[in-house]
């Protein structure tokens, strides 16, 4: 995508975030919530006014602040929603519903047929656009629970008509294609808070609110660097499984390493192969380890039919964690709707084939318990199991200020005790896998009697979930949304604690830099005593730390940490002890749009018992290319790769 394209969608998503969020404003007005106070609300809308109220509360405590934060998430969140649509659309993937044509009287294709099957409806053409919306809002919700869940406070207020209009007409001046490319989502992100952005840089420079934290760091990673991360990390990993992979020929970037490395005693499976993104922002890493990950599983699995991988890969092979909502509902969209047009392209003319993935591995850290009476109640429900609850209890714990500190958190060897010491008895365990349809161990390997059985790690997540969900449930039932926010927060808790709790082939990020917000710095230098000097050296440690051995991490940060002496402890301690260097990219300026760092690209080795690795002789590729702007680095990269392909030479300048 070139620059001219980049700018289109810019103007697009600033001019429609003016529109939502003048929008938003007027509505709050008139549901009696000006900008500085509250007033009663007229009688018809005070019941949404209630619910609006509760929203506010788990913003912030100052009520115009609150408010704001509201407007700005609300905004967002409808915009991703139409953006979802409207790129749907464009893959024919639902019916016509953002988009207008003339030969519908300006209408959409659903907007039509819902006039036709209800003339009165039709007569309406507000609430006939708002009808259009919730009924594509509903399909898209099976899908994208993140994004299209009904209970979702930021989407209580639908923009009337005419700003409706004005969103659509914004959307009409982007060409057709770009509406078929998946990063015009990233670049959305990107381009959101991009005035906000500079705006915070101006006012400060250290000690940031959490707030800012993803405005800062909301950059959108160019394609040939995560191309070249994920070929040396989840490419090169699969080769040393499958020597003769016919994936050798694609993976054009692949650096040629050599070293000593042994590789672990133990294989694996596609199906087994986990990788993580952090930080993960609108997806990219997660993108294109997709690809990959089809080809693998087409070469592992010809048993299946090629139609049900692309649900598999969303199910058991990519993660993503972001501490902004934002960026995972547009990582959501973006791998649903990369993995479905897979479908499409798959499924042939195969009557039985679905496109049904259970779930969707993206995690928003966006967590704000507000209401201590609402916890205690909410861990009642448990009380029947004090194991359980007492995990529970941790969980919540442990992410009550997960908004600041989001994927830093260190859980995995404490939880781990905590999931390792839960048993019940074999018919009890028998009984919650038929309960939640999660059967993780066979029939005949069930005994009845007194035995007790350990109970996996995954039987314990659905079962909280699970009430959790029954929570929200009667919450809706009883109109209480201080206690259905409550319930979201707490599914979102449980969800962050299984991500974070596991070990991954592959770990990629472009991480967050610089200051950390108060409670994350507390944070840090309680638990990365060696790496809280700066944000993206802790992900770094913590990336490792999510590494199993013999595991890649890839990522683009900061350069800093390659020379000066407060990043000694990194590298001395982790890059030495416990992950090793196998290709740098120093890149320095010019590497992402807006950005103002030096950055460096790098892939490390988790390092395991038996390694046979000495650090002091152990070789990296290190490419220097911080002479060359924008895309010239790309192309120095490729010129010099295929030297270093090139038999007769040896050099890696």
């Amino acid at each position: 995508m070139d620059r001219e394209e980049r700018a289109r969608i810019r103007q697009m998503v600033l001019n429609c975030r003016r529109i939502l969020e003048t929008e938003l404003n007027e509505l709050l007005r008139l549901h009696g919530l000006l900008p500085d106070r509250e007033v009663p609300a007229p009688p018809e809308r005070r019941e949404v006014q209630v619910r609006l109220k509760e929203a506010f509360k788990r913003e912030a405590e100052g009520y115009g602040e609150a408010r704001r934060r509201f407007i700005r998430n609300s905004a967002f969140t409808l915009l991703n929603r139409l953006l979802c649509l409207r790129m749907a659309e464009e893959g024919r993937l639902i019916a016509e519903t953002v988009r207008p044509r003339p030969e519908y009287g300006g209408r959409s294709l659903r907007e039509r047929d819902l006039a036709d099957r209800n003339p009165q409806l039709g007569a309406q053409p507000e609430a006939l656009s708002h009808e259009a919306l919730r009924k594509a809002f509903s399909e898209m919700q099976e899908h994208i629970p993140l994004l299209f869940r009904p209970d979702d406070p930021y989407c209580l207020l639908l923009p009337r008509l005419p700003a409706y209009r004005k969103v659509r007409e914004e959307f009409a001046q982007l060409p057709a294609h770009l509406w078929r490319e998946f990063e015009t989502l990233g670049w959305a992100y990107q381009f959101f808070t991009s005035e906000e952005r500079r705006e915070i840089r101006r006012r400060l420079r250290r000690n940031p609110k959490p707030d800012d934290i993803p405005t800062l760091n909301q950059f959108y990673t160019v394609g040939w660097i995560v191309k070249a991360l994920v070929q040396n990390t989840l490419g090169k990993l699969w080769l040393e499984a499958h020597p003769n992979s016919p994936l050798r020929e694609r993976l054009d970037y692949l650096v040629p390493c050599e070293n000593y490395f042994r590789p672990p005693e133990h294989s694996f499976s596609v199906s087994e192969l986990k990788v993580l993104d952090p930080a993960c922002g609108s997806g990219h890493f997660l993108l294109y380890a997709f690809d990959l990950l089809l080809e693998m599983w087409q070469e592992e699995r010809p048993d299946l039919p090629p139609w049900q991988i692309p649900a598999l890969i969303l199910e058991h092979n990519l993660f993503g964690v972001d501490i902004d909502l934002r960026a995972c509902q547009i990582a959501a969209i973006a791998l649903y709707l990369k993995a479905r047009t897979a479908f499409e392209r798959l499924k042939g003319t195969d009557p039985n084939a679905r496109f049904q993935p259970t779930h969707i591995n993206i995690v928003c850290a966006d967590i704000r318990f507000t209401d201590e009476n609402r916890r205690s109640e909410f861990l009642g429900k448990f009380a029947y199991d004090l194991k359980l609850q007492a995990i529970v209890l941790k969980t919540l714990q442990e992410c009550e200020h997960a908004f600041e500190i989001g994927s830093l958190l260190r859980i995995r060897q404490p939880f781990e005790k905590l999931f390792a010491g839960r048993t019940v008895h074999a018919e009890e365990f028998r009984r919650k896998q038929q309960q939640l349809s999660l059967f993780l161990v066979r029939e005949e390997q069930l005994s009845f009697g007194d035995q007790l059985l350990p109970v996996p790690k995954p039987l314990t997540i659905a079962e909280i979930v699970d009430a959790i969900r029954d929570f929200v449930r009667r919450s809706a039932q009883a109109q209480d949304m201080g206690s259905q926010l409550f319930g979201m927060d707490a599914e979102r808790a449980v969800q962050l604690v299984d991500v974070l709790t596991e070990q991954y082939n592959v770990v990629l990020m472009n991480p967050p830099y610089g200051a950390m917000p108060p409670k994350c710095k507390e944070y840090a230098r309680r638990y990365y005593p060696r790496t809280h000097n700066d944000y993206y050296a802790a992900f770094i440690e913590q990336a490792v730390n999510l590494a199993k051995p013999g595991g890649y991490v890839g990522a683009l940060t900061g350069r800093t940490f390659l020379f000066l002496k407060s990043f000694q402890k990194l590298r001395e301690e982790i890059l030495r002890a416990e992950a090793l260097p196998e290709v740098v990219w120093d890149l320095g300026f010019n590497v992402l749009d807006e950005a103002t760092a030096r950055y460096a690209a790098f892939t490390l080795r988790k390092r395991w018992d038996g390694d046979g690795v000495d650090w002091k002789n152990h070789p990296v590729r290190f490419f220097r290319l911080t002479d060359w702007d924008w895309d010239e680095k790309r192309v120095r990269f490729e010129e010099t790769l295929s030297h270093m392909r090139t038999p007769t030479s040896s050099h890696t300048r």
